[in-house]
Protein backbone atom coordinates (compact mmCIF):
# COMPACT_ATOMS: atom_id res chain seq x y z
CA UNK A 1 0.00 0.00 0.00
CA UNK A 2 3.04 2.29 0.00
CA UNK A 3 3.36 4.74 2.85
CA UNK A 4 0.74 4.57 5.57
CA UNK A 5 -1.01 7.95 5.72
CA UNK A 6 -1.86 8.92 9.29
CA UNK A 7 -3.71 11.95 10.61
CA UNK A 8 -3.32 12.71 14.31
CA UNK A 9 -5.92 15.09 15.75
CA UNK A 10 -5.32 17.07 18.94
CA UNK A 11 -7.25 20.14 20.03
CA UNK A 12 -4.13 22.19 20.76
CA UNK A 13 -0.36 21.81 20.92
CA UNK A 14 0.79 23.51 24.08
CA UNK A 15 3.12 22.95 27.02
CA UNK A 16 2.07 19.73 28.70
CA UNK A 17 2.63 15.99 28.69
CA UNK A 18 0.19 14.89 25.98
CA UNK A 19 1.16 17.40 23.23
CA UNK A 20 4.87 16.97 23.90
CA UNK A 21 4.55 13.18 23.85
CA UNK A 22 2.68 13.31 20.53
CA UNK A 23 5.21 15.66 18.93
CA UNK A 24 8.21 13.63 20.08
CA UNK A 25 6.63 10.43 18.74
CA UNK A 26 5.60 11.87 15.37
CA UNK A 27 9.01 13.47 14.80
CA UNK A 28 10.71 10.08 15.13
CA UNK A 29 8.41 7.87 13.08
CA UNK A 30 9.89 6.17 10.03
CA UNK A 31 9.33 8.63 7.15
CA UNK A 32 9.96 5.85 4.64
CA UNK A 33 6.94 3.92 5.88
CA UNK A 34 4.64 6.53 7.40
CA UNK A 35 3.31 9.86 6.18
CA UNK A 36 2.11 11.53 9.36
CA UNK A 37 0.30 14.82 9.93
CA UNK A 38 -1.19 16.53 12.99
CA UNK A 39 -4.45 18.49 12.75
CA UNK A 40 -4.71 21.01 15.57
CA UNK A 41 -6.18 24.32 16.66
CA UNK A 42 -4.65 27.16 18.65
CA UNK A 43 -4.04 27.33 22.38
CA UNK A 44 -6.13 29.83 24.34
CA UNK A 45 -2.91 30.93 26.10
CA UNK A 46 -0.18 32.29 23.78
CA UNK A 47 2.43 31.72 26.49
CA UNK A 48 1.81 27.96 26.30
CA UNK A 49 1.64 27.70 22.50
CA UNK A 50 4.06 25.27 20.81
CA UNK A 51 3.12 26.03 17.19
CA UNK A 52 5.83 28.67 16.90
CA UNK A 53 8.61 26.66 18.54
CA UNK A 54 11.35 24.43 17.05
CA UNK A 55 9.43 21.35 18.26
CA UNK A 56 7.09 21.57 15.27
CA UNK A 57 9.55 22.64 12.57
CA UNK A 58 9.82 19.17 11.02
CA UNK A 59 6.19 18.14 11.68
CA UNK A 60 3.48 18.35 9.02
CA UNK A 61 0.66 20.40 10.56
CA UNK A 62 -2.91 20.88 9.39
CA UNK A 63 -4.46 23.95 11.00
CA UNK A 64 -8.10 23.68 12.11
CA UNK A 65 -8.83 27.32 13.05
CA UNK A 66 -12.12 26.70 14.87
CA UNK A 67 -10.95 23.82 17.07
CA UNK A 68 -10.66 24.83 20.72
CA UNK A 69 -10.68 23.00 24.04
CA UNK A 70 -13.96 24.34 25.44
CA UNK A 71 -17.32 23.14 24.15
CA UNK A 72 -19.00 25.67 21.82
CA UNK A 73 -21.82 24.49 19.55
CA UNK A 74 -21.26 26.75 16.54
CA UNK A 75 -17.48 26.57 16.68
CA UNK A 76 -17.53 22.80 17.14
CA UNK A 77 -19.84 22.34 14.15
CA UNK A 78 -17.40 24.40 12.12
CA UNK A 79 -14.56 22.17 13.37
CA UNK A 80 -16.47 19.11 12.20
CA UNK A 81 -16.77 20.60 8.72
CA UNK A 82 -13.09 21.60 8.59
CA UNK A 83 -12.02 18.14 9.68
CA UNK A 84 -14.38 16.58 7.15
CA UNK A 85 -12.80 18.60 4.33
CA UNK A 86 -9.28 17.59 5.41
CA UNK A 87 -10.02 13.87 5.84
CA UNK A 88 -12.02 13.52 2.63
CA UNK A 89 -9.40 15.33 0.56
CA UNK A 90 -6.39 13.32 1.73
CA UNK A 91 -7.96 9.89 2.24
CA UNK A 92 -5.92 8.77 5.25
CA UNK A 93 -5.46 5.11 6.06
CA UNK A 94 -5.65 5.81 9.79
CA UNK A 95 -6.92 8.61 12.02
CA UNK A 96 -5.54 8.80 15.56
CA UNK A 97 -7.31 11.20 17.94
CA UNK A 98 -5.88 12.46 21.20
CA UNK A 99 -7.68 13.67 24.38
CA UNK A 100 -11.42 14.09 24.89
CA UNK A 101 -12.51 16.99 22.66
CA UNK A 102 -10.47 15.97 19.62
CA UNK A 103 -11.54 12.39 20.26
CA UNK A 104 -15.19 13.32 19.97
CA UNK A 105 -14.89 15.46 16.84
CA UNK A 106 -12.27 13.40 15.09
CA UNK A 107 -13.83 9.99 15.56
CA UNK A 108 -17.24 11.13 14.38
CA UNK A 109 -15.82 12.62 11.19
CA UNK A 110 -13.37 9.77 10.54
CA UNK A 111 -16.11 7.15 10.83
CA UNK A 112 -18.44 9.19 8.61
CA UNK A 113 -15.69 9.48 5.99
CA UNK A 114 -15.02 5.75 6.04
CA UNK A 115 -11.44 5.90 7.31
CA UNK A 116 -10.21 2.27 7.46
CA UNK A 117 -8.77 2.47 10.99
CA UNK A 118 -9.56 4.78 13.91
CA UNK A 119 -7.55 4.98 17.13
CA UNK A 120 -8.15 7.11 20.20
CA UNK A 121 -5.65 7.96 22.95
CA UNK A 122 -7.02 9.62 26.07
CA UNK A 123 -3.55 10.43 27.53
CA UNK A 124 -4.94 9.88 31.01
CA UNK A 125 -8.60 10.14 31.88
CA UNK A 126 -10.60 13.16 33.01
CA UNK A 127 -12.57 10.89 35.34
CA UNK A 128 -10.74 12.07 38.46
CA UNK A 129 -9.25 15.33 39.67
CA UNK A 130 -10.32 17.66 36.88
CA UNK A 131 -14.03 18.44 37.24
CA UNK A 132 -17.00 18.09 39.55
CA UNK A 133 -19.17 14.96 39.51
CA UNK A 134 -21.70 16.26 36.95
CA UNK A 135 -19.10 17.29 34.36
CA UNK A 136 -17.13 14.10 34.96
CA UNK A 137 -20.24 12.00 34.29
CA UNK A 138 -20.89 14.04 31.14
CA UNK A 139 -17.41 13.32 29.78
CA UNK A 140 -17.70 9.65 30.72
CA UNK A 141 -20.97 9.49 28.76
CA UNK A 142 -19.33 11.06 25.70
CA UNK A 143 -16.49 8.56 25.90
CA UNK A 144 -18.93 5.66 26.14
CA UNK A 145 -20.80 6.92 23.07
CA UNK A 146 -17.58 7.39 21.07
CA UNK A 147 -15.93 4.10 22.04
CA UNK A 148 -17.83 2.06 19.38
CA UNK A 149 -16.41 4.41 16.74
CA UNK A 150 -12.89 3.32 17.70
CA UNK A 151 -11.06 0.29 16.36
CA UNK A 152 -8.49 0.67 19.13
CA UNK A 153 -8.25 2.59 22.40
CA UNK A 154 -4.71 3.32 23.60
CA UNK A 155 -4.08 4.11 27.26
CA UNK A 156 -0.87 5.09 29.00
CA UNK A 157 -1.00 2.31 31.59
CA UNK A 158 -2.95 -0.83 32.53
CA UNK A 159 -4.42 1.16 35.44
CA UNK A 160 -5.98 3.62 33.00
CA UNK A 161 -7.56 0.74 31.07
CA UNK A 162 -9.16 -0.58 34.25
CA UNK A 163 -10.40 2.89 35.17
CA UNK A 164 -12.11 3.27 31.79
CA UNK A 165 -13.67 -0.18 31.93
CA UNK A 166 -15.03 0.50 35.42
CA UNK A 167 -17.26 3.21 33.93
CA UNK A 168 -18.08 1.04 30.90
CA UNK A 169 -16.07 2.89 28.28
CA UNK A 170 -15.48 0.39 25.49
CA UNK A 171 -14.67 -3.31 25.74
CA UNK A 172 -11.46 -4.82 27.02
CA UNK A 173 -10.61 -6.29 23.60
CA UNK A 174 -10.47 -2.72 22.21
CA UNK A 175 -7.69 -1.66 24.58
CA UNK A 176 -3.95 -1.67 24.64
CA UNK A 177 -1.42 0.55 26.41
CA UNK A 178 1.80 2.26 25.36
CA UNK A 179 4.08 4.02 27.84
CA UNK A 180 5.14 7.52 26.90
CA UNK A 181 8.88 8.01 26.73
CA UNK A 182 11.54 10.67 26.34
CA UNK A 183 14.85 10.98 24.53
CA UNK A 184 16.86 9.91 27.54
CA UNK A 185 20.28 10.41 25.98
CA UNK A 186 19.49 13.93 24.83
CA UNK A 187 17.86 14.90 28.12
CA UNK A 188 20.63 13.39 30.23
CA UNK A 189 23.26 15.20 28.18
CA UNK A 190 21.86 18.63 29.04
CA UNK A 191 23.87 19.06 32.22
CA UNK A 192 24.27 22.81 32.62
CA UNK A 193 26.17 24.63 35.35
CA UNK A 194 24.72 23.34 38.62
CA UNK A 195 26.41 25.93 40.84
CA UNK A 196 25.80 28.73 38.32
CA UNK A 197 22.08 27.99 38.14
CA UNK A 198 21.82 27.93 41.92
CA UNK A 199 23.75 31.18 42.24
CA UNK A 200 21.42 32.88 39.74
CA UNK A 201 18.50 31.92 42.01
CA UNK A 202 20.20 32.97 45.23
CA UNK A 203 20.71 29.39 46.34
CA UNK A 204 23.99 28.14 47.79
CA UNK A 205 25.74 24.90 46.73
CA UNK A 206 25.02 23.39 50.16
CA UNK A 207 21.25 24.00 50.12
CA UNK A 208 18.75 21.25 49.30
CA UNK A 209 16.70 22.09 46.21
CA UNK A 210 13.30 20.53 45.59
CA UNK A 211 11.66 21.00 42.20
CA UNK A 212 8.30 20.44 40.55
CA UNK A 213 7.38 20.94 36.89
CA UNK A 214 3.88 21.33 35.51
CA UNK A 215 1.00 23.61 34.61
CA UNK A 216 -0.23 25.80 37.46
CA UNK A 217 -3.78 24.46 37.41
CA UNK A 218 -5.93 22.90 40.16
CA UNK A 219 -5.39 19.26 39.14
CA UNK A 220 -1.64 19.57 39.76
CA UNK A 221 -2.19 20.13 43.48
CA UNK A 222 0.28 22.96 44.02
CA UNK A 223 -1.71 24.30 46.98
CA UNK A 224 -1.06 20.98 48.76
CA UNK A 225 2.59 21.19 47.81
CA UNK A 226 3.02 24.65 49.32
CA UNK A 227 1.34 23.52 52.55
CA UNK A 228 3.64 20.51 52.72
CA UNK A 229 6.68 22.67 52.11
CA UNK A 230 5.58 25.11 54.82
CA UNK A 231 5.33 22.19 57.27
CA UNK A 232 8.85 21.04 56.37
CA UNK A 233 10.72 24.36 56.55
CA UNK A 234 10.81 24.69 60.37
CA UNK A 235 12.77 21.43 60.53
CA UNK A 236 15.03 22.27 57.61
CA UNK A 237 16.21 25.84 57.15
CA UNK A 238 18.35 25.10 54.09
CA UNK A 239 15.69 23.94 51.59
CA UNK A 240 14.29 25.70 48.53
CA UNK A 241 11.43 24.85 46.17
CA UNK A 242 11.53 25.56 42.43
CA UNK A 243 8.13 25.69 40.75
CA UNK A 244 8.57 25.45 36.97
CA UNK A 245 5.44 26.12 34.95
CA UNK A 246 2.77 28.65 34.20
CA UNK A 247 -1.01 28.76 34.44
CA UNK A 248 -4.16 30.29 35.80
CA UNK A 249 -3.23 29.76 39.46
CA UNK A 250 0.13 31.53 39.48
CA UNK A 251 -1.04 34.68 41.27
CA UNK A 252 -3.07 32.61 43.74
CA UNK A 253 -0.10 30.38 44.52
CA UNK A 254 2.24 33.34 44.92
CA UNK A 255 -0.23 34.85 47.39
CA UNK A 256 -0.43 31.54 49.24
CA UNK A 257 3.36 31.42 49.54
CA UNK A 258 3.30 34.95 51.00
CA UNK A 259 0.57 34.05 53.49
CA UNK A 260 2.45 30.91 54.56
CA UNK A 261 5.58 33.05 54.98
CA UNK A 262 7.66 30.82 52.72
CA UNK A 263 7.97 33.14 49.70
CA UNK A 264 11.71 33.59 50.23
CA UNK A 265 12.19 29.83 49.80
CA UNK A 266 9.78 29.29 46.89
CA UNK A 267 10.89 30.31 43.39
CA UNK A 268 8.22 30.66 40.68
CA UNK A 269 10.16 30.32 37.44
CA UNK A 270 7.41 30.14 34.79
CA UNK A 271 7.98 27.99 31.73
CA UNK A 272 11.67 27.47 31.07
CA UNK A 273 13.64 26.11 28.15
CA UNK A 274 16.29 24.80 30.55
CA UNK A 275 14.12 22.36 32.49
CA UNK A 276 16.71 19.61 32.11
CA UNK A 277 19.40 21.87 33.54
CA UNK A 278 17.14 22.96 36.42
CA UNK A 279 16.47 19.31 37.27
CA UNK A 280 20.21 18.71 37.21
CA UNK A 281 20.68 21.53 39.71
CA UNK A 282 18.11 20.02 42.09
CA UNK A 283 18.12 17.24 44.69
CA UNK A 284 14.51 15.97 45.02
CA UNK A 285 11.56 15.96 42.62
CA UNK A 286 8.06 16.55 44.00
CA UNK A 287 4.73 15.81 42.32
CA UNK A 288 1.47 16.70 44.10
CA UNK A 289 -1.05 16.00 41.31
CA UNK A 290 -4.61 14.87 41.95
CA UNK A 291 -4.51 12.94 38.67
CA UNK A 292 -1.77 11.99 36.18
CA UNK A 293 -1.94 9.82 33.11
CA UNK A 294 1.69 8.78 33.41
CA UNK A 295 3.83 11.79 34.29
CA UNK A 296 6.56 12.51 31.74
CA UNK A 297 8.14 14.91 34.22
CA UNK A 298 8.73 11.95 36.55
CA UNK A 299 10.71 10.21 33.82
CA UNK A 300 12.68 13.39 33.18
CA UNK A 301 13.48 13.69 36.88
CA UNK A 302 14.57 10.04 37.07
CA UNK A 303 16.78 10.57 34.02
CA UNK A 304 18.54 13.24 36.12
CA UNK A 305 19.06 10.76 38.98
CA UNK A 306 16.54 12.49 41.26
CA UNK A 307 14.58 10.62 43.94
CA UNK A 308 10.86 11.28 43.70
CA UNK A 309 8.08 12.05 46.16
CA UNK A 310 4.77 11.81 44.31
CA UNK A 311 1.08 11.33 44.86
CA UNK A 312 -0.17 7.83 44.08
CA UNK A 313 -2.68 8.76 41.38
CA UNK A 314 -3.40 7.63 37.82
CA UNK A 315 -0.41 5.91 36.26
CA UNK A 316 2.23 7.30 38.64
CA UNK A 317 2.79 3.93 40.32
CA UNK A 318 3.79 2.50 36.93
CA UNK A 319 6.65 5.01 36.83
CA UNK A 320 7.70 5.38 40.47
CA UNK A 321 8.61 2.10 42.17
CA UNK A 322 7.59 2.60 45.80
CA UNK A 323 10.54 2.58 48.22
CA UNK A 324 12.93 1.86 45.35
CA UNK A 325 12.94 4.92 43.09
CA UNK A 326 10.82 7.16 45.30
CA UNK A 327 8.03 7.52 47.82
CA UNK A 328 4.32 7.53 46.99
CA UNK A 329 1.75 9.30 49.16
CA UNK A 330 -2.03 9.82 48.92
CA UNK A 331 -3.32 12.91 47.11
CA UNK A 332 -4.85 15.83 49.05
CA UNK A 333 -2.62 15.01 52.04
CA UNK A 334 0.02 17.72 52.58
CA UNK A 335 1.12 16.20 55.90
CA UNK A 336 1.94 12.89 54.19
CA UNK A 337 3.81 14.71 51.43
CA UNK A 338 5.77 16.63 54.06
CA UNK A 339 6.61 13.46 56.00
CA UNK A 340 7.93 11.73 52.87
CA UNK A 341 10.02 14.77 51.99
CA UNK A 342 11.45 14.87 55.51
CA UNK A 343 12.36 11.19 55.19
CA UNK A 344 14.50 11.91 52.15
CA UNK A 345 15.97 15.02 53.74
CA UNK A 346 17.01 12.99 56.78
CA UNK A 347 18.58 10.18 54.72
CA UNK A 348 20.99 11.44 52.03
CA UNK A 349 22.07 7.89 51.28
CA UNK A 350 18.47 6.96 50.45
CA UNK A 351 18.24 9.92 48.07
CA UNK A 352 21.32 8.72 46.20
CA UNK A 353 20.16 5.10 46.11
CA UNK A 354 16.68 6.00 44.85
CA UNK A 355 18.09 8.42 42.29
CA UNK A 356 20.31 5.73 40.79
CA UNK A 357 17.49 3.18 40.78
CA UNK A 358 15.20 5.70 39.08
CA UNK A 359 17.75 6.33 36.36
CA UNK A 360 18.03 2.61 35.62
CA UNK A 361 14.24 2.29 35.55
CA UNK A 362 13.91 5.19 33.10
CA UNK A 363 16.49 3.60 30.78
CA UNK A 364 14.79 0.21 30.85
CA UNK A 365 11.15 1.25 30.49
CA UNK A 366 10.63 4.80 29.23
CA UNK A 367 12.71 5.44 26.13
CA UNK A 368 11.05 7.41 23.33
CA UNK A 369 12.39 4.77 20.94
CA UNK A 370 10.18 2.16 22.60
CA UNK A 371 7.17 4.49 22.36
CA UNK A 372 7.73 5.02 18.64
CA UNK A 373 8.37 1.35 17.96
CA UNK A 374 5.19 0.30 19.77
CA UNK A 375 3.12 2.99 18.04
CA UNK A 376 4.31 1.97 14.59
CA UNK A 377 3.65 -1.69 15.40
CA UNK A 378 0.10 -0.95 16.55
CA UNK A 379 -0.59 1.03 13.38
CA UNK A 380 0.61 -1.80 11.13
CA UNK A 381 -1.25 -4.48 13.06
CA UNK A 382 -4.50 -2.57 13.13
CA UNK A 383 -4.44 -1.80 9.41
CA UNK A 384 -3.71 -5.47 8.77
CA UNK A 385 -6.88 -6.50 10.61
CA UNK A 386 -9.02 -3.70 9.15
CA UNK A 387 -8.00 -4.28 5.51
Amino acid sequence: MGKIRVLNIMTRLEQGGAPLALLETVRRMDREKFEVEIATGRSHDPDLELLDTPLVHDVNLVHIPSMRRNLHLIRDLKSLWELFCVIRSKRYHLVHTHTSKAGLLGRVVARFCGVPAIIHSSHGTVLEGYFGSFVTRFFATLERLCAPLSDLLICLTPAEIDQCLEVKIGKRKQYTYIFNGIDIGEFEGRTGDRDGIRKSLGISPEDIVCITVGRLVPVKGHTDLLEAFQQTIPKRSNIHLLIVGEGELRATLENQADQLQIASRVHFLGWRKDTAELLGASDIFLLSSHNEGLGLVLIEAMTKHLPVVATDVGGVAHVVDQNTTGLLVPPHAPHRLSAALEDLLDHPDKRVRMGEAGYRRALENFSIDSTVENTERVYRELLGTCS
